[in-house]
């Protein structure tokens, strides 16, 4: 496929007035270009092909601009800078693989002119946020909906699914072709993504019958296949690694770093192990009993753990790939002051206003809530929590609380875990020491992320001296 053919479909799209529009035209054009929907992918999907540094290299040495000119905190996006030096039209007509290629060949010291020069500005702006790894023109989504609408025949959840086992691409192709099965299955021998599992920022438990697994290393998927064992991990990739798989015949199970069995998810008796409960498929379920076991849970987790809740009535993989939530080690233990109480409006909650010291002196950090009836039997706060205004204690109390985590000195999500009638002033904690938890708790279960700098020109300077 051509690139110019390919990227002018791209913008046409996204001038369409209407979301029916545009699942129209891009249904039809990917019918009509069924044969090269793999090139069409993989110009808008995939790892980044280059790092803004081989960018600034490249530059530096066509146009002797230095690193230092470049505004890499606040100035505009790179890519826009990139396509503006690319003409409005281009006589050279390359294929997308051509394309991709020609811009990786800048870190072998290509020269970033001649790629410029070789694609238009639409076919550019393509090509650069892939190249850079930045969101792509259109998202996996509108296609995944575009030939669910389309055909008529799957839905965008069931193409979804597939993505598990197989590439966009060739899910596409099939759901075009009328030739993917209309349920989601696993099989042994053919490799699939791990659910993922969102963060979970509540001090409730997330399902009516929640159970719970410590995650404290890699998990991987042994498949059993005569008598062969093969290990992939939660990208569909093989590894190498132990596996501990005692039954006989062809299956697949969920094993830890050191090759123990957790869940089985097939077995040539039970194919569908995974879509059962928890239960069956588990080898030792362990189910959390109210919202005071799982915080004592995720009070006892170490460095490196974190807490897997999982729905007990749902299958290992659920709801657009999902399979529960991740809970980290909180923030813990924070002495605070207890300075004014109040009734929520809707009179079955109080607030509490939080401080810490700086130095000797009170500082507002947050707040906590806590039902009424669960308020401590002390007369100070019992006496300020009736009112529906804001009531100061006399004398402030000192609170030991639990929170979701620290953001620039404020705590989030803070949690009464008893009064502390035996501290003082002198036992609070100091501001200074919030600051240097920030960004504890909760955003440990972020996945990391690589920190790209940005790079910008002044608009009106073209990249040649």
């Amino acid at each position: 496929m051509r690139l110019d053919e390919a990227a002018n479909i791209v913008a046409v799209i996204q001038t369409e007035d209407t979301t029916r529009a545009r699942e129209k035209t891009l249904y039809e054009f990917l019918c009509d270009n069924k044969a090269s929907i793999v090139e069409f992918c993989s110009l808008l999907y995939g790892r980044a092909l280059l790092k803004p540094e081989h960018i600034m290299s490249a530059l530096h040495r066509s146009y002797g601009i230095f690193p230092e000119e470049f505004d890499l905190l606040e100035g505009s996006p790179l890519v826009p800078s990139l396509v503006s030096e690319s003409p409005d039209e281009c006589d050279i007509s390359m294929t997308i693989p051509e394309a991709l290629t020609a811009v990786e060949s800048i870190r072998q010291g290509v020269d970033i002119r001649t790629v410029m020069n070789r694609m238009d500005k639409i076919s550019a702006e393509v090509v650069w946020r892939r190249a850079l790894g930045e969101a792509p023109m259109l998202p996996r989504k509108r296609l995944l909906r575009a030939v669910a609408h389309g055909g008529k025949k799957y839905t965008s959840e069931r193409l979804s699914s597939a993505l598990a086992v197989e590439s966009l691409a060739i899910v596409l192709e099939k759901a075009i072709e009328g030739s993917l099965s209309e349920t989601f299955r696993l099989e042994a021998g053919h490799p699939f993504k791990a659910p993922s599992f969102a963060a979970w920022r509540y001090w409730s438990v997330p399902f009516e019958n929640t159970y719970y697994d410590i995650v404290r290393g890699p998990r991987y998927y042994a498949h059993k296949v005569q008598s062969e064992v093969f290990l992939y991990d939660g990208q569909g990739e093989m590894v190498k690694g132990p596996a501990n798989i005692t039954f006989g015949g062809d299956c697949i199970a969920l094993v830890n770093e050191d090759g123990n069995v957790l869940e089985w998810l097939m077995t040539d008796d039970e194919p569908d192990i995974w879509d059962g409960c928890y239960d069956d498929r588990a080898v030792a379920p362990k189910k959390i009993q109210d919202s005071q076991h799982m915080r004592q849970l995720c009070e006892s987790l170490e460095g490196g753990e974190v807490l897997r809740l999982i729905d007990g009535d749902r299958p290992h993989i659920h709801s657009q790939h999902k399979g529960g939530f991740i809970l980290p080690r909180r923030v813990f233990e924070l002495p605070l002051l207890i300075t004014q109480a109040k009734i929520k409006s809707d009179g079955i909650w109080a607030s509490m206003k939080l401080e810490a010291m700086d130095g000797f002196d009170p500082i507002h950090v947050g707040y906590a809530n806590i039902k009424r009836d669960s308020i401590p039997d002390h007369p100070i706060l019992k006496d300020a929590a009736k009112r529906f205004v804001w009531s100061e204690l006399e004398p402030p109390l000192v609170g030991s609380f639990h929170a979701l985590r620290c953001v620039e000195g404020q705590v989030e999500g803070a949690y009464l875990v008893s009064l502390t009638t035996d501290k003082g002033m002198s036992d609070v904690m100091q501001f200074g020491e919030l600051w240097s938890i920030d960004g504890d708790g909760q955003a440990r279960c972020l996945l990391p992320s690589v920190a790209r700098p940005r790079c910008s020109l002044p608009s009106e300077r073209a990249l040649r001296p």
